[in-house]
C-alpha cells in the first residue's frame, strides 16, 4: 500500500564509463548504443563534465558533437528527461545578452522545474570573471525571491552543488529578506567554505544585515573556525548600528581562550567593557562603565553583573527606565539594607502601573503590589500574587468581589484561577466548588474552554463535565472541536479526527460512547488505527505538511514510513521540530533516530541543540566546546541547559547578559539559583540581584511568571541571609522571606 508522499525524488547515480569506452561507443555506428550511453553520461550529472570536456577534444565528429551537446545542457542544469519547454527556456537564457538575463531568468523561474536550472546558470555567472558582480547580485535577489515564495523548491535550493561565490551572492540576497527561515538558509549556504562565502557576500554593494554576520560566524564556530568567526563578527561590528556583536566577540574570545582580536572601530570601548565582564574583572568593568559617553542601560547592566547597585548618570539620556523604582530597590537591597519609602514610590508619576507592581513585589510588599494591580483592573494577577505569598484570605476576598459581580468573562477567569490555585494546593473539594458554577454558566471562548476542561478532569468525571462541553452536540465540526480536544488526552487534531471518524458511523451515538471508542482504538488497537490512516493517506492528493491532520496522525501513530514522510515535509518547510523530537525519543529505533538527526542537521546545520544531540547519539565531538556556537545568545544557551543540564552553557552568557532580553534575565536567575544550591551564596547574591533589578529596569518580563519571580526573590534573600555579618542583618532577611510567604 502506498502511504508515502515524496516531495522530491533522488535518482540513483550511474557509474561513469571510462574515456576509452565512451570514445568507442559514441563513435560507433550503432545508434542505439550511442543514444543509450549519451543518456547514461548525461544522467551522471555535473561530475561527468571532465569526461565530456576530454571527449569534446576528439576528432571524430560524432564523438565531439555528442559531448558538446551534453556538456552544454549539463552547464544549463538540464537532465535527459527535462521537458522540451524547459529546454527551450534554458537555451533562450543561454543565448541572450547580459542586459536581458533578468527577464529571461524570470521566465525560467516561473516554469515549475526552473529553479534547479536557474541555480546552475547563476553559478556559472558567479564564476565568470567578466560578469560584473553587481549583475550577479541582482540576479541572486531575483532567484531568492522566487525560491522563498515557492516552498517546494527549498530542498533544491539548499542541496544544490554551488560554488562559494554563488552561495555568497545568495547570502547577500537573503540578508534583508523578511522571511522566518532566512537565517537557516544563510547558515546552510555558508556551511561549506564559510570564509569564501563571507568574503563574496560582503562585496555586495548593499550592506548585509547584522544577523547575517552572526549566522555565518555561528556556522564557522561549529566547524571549529573560531578565528574566521571572529573576523566575520569584527567586520559586522564595523557595519553595525549598535554594539550587539561586541558581546559575541567577547564571548568567543574568552570561551575559546584565543587572544583578543585587533579592533579599533566605533565600538572599541564597548568591546573592552564586554571583555572585562567576560573575564569577571569587576574592578575594570566598573571603571569602564563609568565613562560618560556610554549608554546608561549598558552602564547599568555592567554595574549589576559586577555586584554594584550604583545607578548610572542619566545626563543626556532622560529616558533611562524605572530610575525611581530602581532607586527604591537599591535602597532595599543595599548594605546595610534599608526600607524604601513605599508611599513616595507609589505616588511617582514616572512609573507605570505594571512596572510599579513588579517593583513592589520585589520589595517584598505583595499586598501593596496586589493593591496596585487591583486598581489597574489586573484582578487575576493580584489574586494569584496574594495566594502565592500565603495571603489566602485576602486572595479569596478579592476573588469573591469579582464573583459577586455579573457573570462575565472576568468572573469565568476568576473561577478558573481560584479553582486552579486550590487544586495546586491539594484541596480538590474547594477546586470543585469554584469550578462547579461554570457548568451552568458555560464558557464562550474556545481556547479557555479547552484548558478549563483539562483542569476539570482532575476532579470531575468526563460525564460530569458534559454540560460545560455543550459544543459536542453542535452541527458544525469546528464548533465541536474545542470540547473534543479538552476531553481526550491526545494531540488536539488527533482527538478531533478520531471523534469525528466514529461519530460519522452513527450520528445518534452519545458523546461518551464515542470517547470510549476513540480511547479503545488508540490504546488497544493501534495497528488498526495505523491501517485506517494509511488508507486515508493513500487516497489523499494533498501534500502532507506538519499542519495537516493526517501528518499529525502519522506521527502520533507511527505509521510505517512515518520517518520518510517527516523528512520530506521538513525539507519542504524547514521545520525540524518533529525530526528533533524523534531523535531525542529513545522509544524510537536507534537507526530511525540517527536518520532523523542527520536530516535535521542537513536542513539546519547551525542548530546547536542538534549538534549536542549528535555528539551524544553518534559519539562524535565538535571541533569546539558545544556551548561556543551559541555566540552568547541567551535563547540558545537556555535550550542547551534544558537538554544538557550543563551550567557552563549559561555561566559566560550571564556575565555578558543583555537586560533588555528577558531570556538573558532568565539565564541570570537560573545561574543564581544553581549557585545557591551548590553552596556559593556570594555568587548567588550577585547574579540574582542582577536578575531582579534587571526585571524592573526593563519592564515586566513577558515570560516570567509570578511564581518564578517570587522564587528568585526568596533565593536572593536566602543568599543575603547566609552572607549576613550580624544577627540584626540576618533578622532583616528572615523577616523579608516571611513577608513573601517563604520561611
Amino acid at each position: 500500500m502506498k502511504i508515502l508522499i515524496f516531495l522530491l525524488t533522488i535518482a540513483n547515480v550511474p557509474a561513469l564509463p571510462s574515456f576509452k569506452e565512451a570514445r568507442e561507443v559514441l563513435g560507433s555506428r550503432e545508434a542505439n548504443r550511442r543514444e543509450a550511453l549519451t543518456n547514461e553520461i548525461w544522467s551522471a550529472g555535473r561530475r561527468a563534465i571532465p569526461l565530456l570536456q576530454k571527449l569534446a577534444e576528439e576528432e571524430n565528429p560524432e564523438v565531439f558533437r555528442r559531448a558538446l551537446f551534453v556538456l552544454q545542457r549539463l552547464r544549463m542544469g538540464l537532465e535527459p528527461d527535462s521537458p522540451s519547454e524547459l529546454l527551450n527556456l534554458a537555451e533562450a537564457l543561454n543565448l541572450v545578452a547580459p542586459e536581458f538575463h533578468a527577464s529571461k531568468l524570470r521566465e525560467l523561474l516561473n516554469y515549475p522545474g526552473g529553479v534547479r536550472v536557474a541555480l546552475v546558470f547563476l553559478d556559472g555567472w558567479a564564476a565568470d570573471s567578466k560578469m560584473p558582480p553587481e549583475h550577479v547580485f541582482k540576479l541572486s535577489e531575483l532567484v531568492t525571491r522566487v525560491v522563498l515564495e515557492r516552498r517546494s523548491s527549498w530542498k533544491i535550493f539548499l542541496s544544490a552543488d554551488l560554488s562559494a561565490r554563488c552561495r555568497g551572492a545568495l547570502v547577500a540576497a537573503l540578508s534583508w529578506q523578511d522571511h522566518p527561515i532566512r537565517l537557516q538558509m544563510i547558515a546552510n549556504l555558508a556551511s561549506k567554505q564559510t570564509k569564501e562565502v563571507y568574503e563574496m557576500s560582503i562585496t555586495c554593494p548593499d550592506r548585509i544585515a547584522s544577523d547575517t554576520y552572526l549566522a555565518m560566524a555561528q556556522i564557522a564556530t561549529i566547524h571549529g573556525n573560531v578565528p574566521v568567526a571572529l573576523q566575520i563578527l569584527a567586520a559586522g561590528l564595523n557595519q553595525d548600528s549598535s554594539y550587539d556583536l561586541a558581546r559575541a566577540i567577547a564571548f568567543l574570545e574568552v570561551g575559546s581562550g584565543l587572544p583578543s582580536i585587533r579592533y579599533d572601530g566605533n565600538w572599541v570601548h564597548e568591546l573592552n567593557l564586554f571583555r572585562a565582564r567576560a573575564h569577571r574583572d569587576f574592578e575594570e568593568t566598573l571603571r569602564l562603565a563609568s565613562k560618560p559617553e556610554l549608554s546608561p542601560m549598558l552602564a547599568y547592566e555592567s554595574n549589576l553583573v559586577s555586584g554594584s547597585l550604583t545607578l548610572p548618570s542619566t545626563e543626556g539620556a532622560t529616558n533611562f527606565p524605572a530610575s525611581s523604582a530602581l532607586a527604591a530597590l537599591h535602597q532595599f537591597f543595599g548594605a546595610p539594607p534599608g526600607e524604601p519609602d513605599i508611599e513616595a514610590l507609589t505616588s511617582s508619576v514616572l512609573i507605570d502601573w505594571s512596572e510599579l507592581a513588579r517593583t513592589l513585589m520585589n520589595l517584598a510588599c505583595p499586598t501593596e503590589a496586589a493593591e496596585k494591580l487591583s486598581s489597574e483592573s489586573q484582578l487575576l494577577t493580584a489574586t494569584s500574587l496574594l495566594w502565592r505569598t500565603n495571603h489566602f484570605e485576602k486572595a479569596l476576598s478579592l476573588g469573591g468581589e469579582v464573583l459577586k459581580g455579573p457573570a462575565d468573562s472576568l468572573q469565568t477567569r476568576m473561577r478558573l484561577t481560584l479553582s486552579s490555585l486550590h487544586f495546586e494546593s491539594g484541596d480538590n473539594e474547594k477546586a470543585r466548588e469554584f469550578f462547579e458554577e461554570l457548568m451552568t454558566t458555560g464558557i464562550q471562548q474556545d481556547t479557555r474552554l479547552r484548558s478549563a476542561l483539562k483542569l476539570g478532569l482532575n476532579f470531575f468525571s468526563r460525564e460530569e463535565l458534559l454540560p460545560l462541553a455543550a459544543g459536542l452536540i453542535e452541527n458544525q465540526a469546528y464548533q465541536r472541536a474545542p470540547s473534543i480536544a479538552g476531553l481526550l488526552p491526545y494531540h488536539p487534531k488527533v482527538s478531533t479526527h478520531w471523534y469525528e471518524y466514529f461519530r460519522e458511523k452513527d450520528l445518534d451515538q452519545s458523546p461518551l460512547v464515542i470517547f470510549k471508542q476513540v480511547e479503545h482504538l488508540l490504546s488497544n488497537q493501534r495497528e488498526q488505527a495505523q491501517s485506517i490512516i494509511a488508507e486515508q493517506l493513500a487516497t489523499s492528493t494533498k501534500l502532507s505538511l506538519p499542519t495537516d491532520i493526517l501528518y499529525q496522525q502519522v506521527l502520533f501513530l507511527r505509521v510505517p514510513g512515518v520517518l520518510e514522510m517527516i523528512k520530506g515535509a521538513a525539507w519542504y518547510q524547514l521545520s525540524i521540530d518533529d525530526l528533533f523530537s524523534i531523535a531525542r525519543d529513545d522509544s524510537w529505533d536507534l537507526q530511525a533516530r540517527k536518520e532523523a538527526l542527520a536530516t535535521a542537521l542537513a536542513i539546519d546545520p547551525a542548530n546547536v541543540s542538534l549538534h549536542w544531540l549528535n555528539m551524544k547519539l553518534n559519539q562524535v565531538n565538535l571541533p569546539v566546546s558545544f556551548h561556543l556556537p551559541t555566540l552568547g545568545d541567551p535563547g540558545l544557551a537556555l535550550q542547551l541547559v534544558a537538554h544538557t543540564g550543563a551550567l557552563e552553557t549559561i555561566a559566560l552568557v550571564s556575565e555578558l547578559v543583555d537586560l533588555r532580553d528577558h531570556r538573558g534575565v532568565r539565564c541570570l536567575a537560573l545561574l543564581g539559583n544553581a549557585h545557591l544550591k551548590s553552596g556559593q551564596p556570594v555568587q548567588a547574591a550577585r547574579v540574582l540581584q542582577a536578575a531582579i533589578c534587571g526585571e524592573v529596569a526593563t519592564g515586566p518580563q513577558p515570560a516570567t511568571k509570578i511564581q518564578s519571580s517570587l522564587d528568585n526573590l526568596a533565593n536572593y534573600f536566602e543568599a543575603r541571609k547566609v552572607l549576613s555579618t550580624s544577627s540584626a542583618e540576618e533578622e532583616i532577611w528572615i523577616e523579608r522571606l516571611d513577608r513573601i510567604g517563604y520561611d
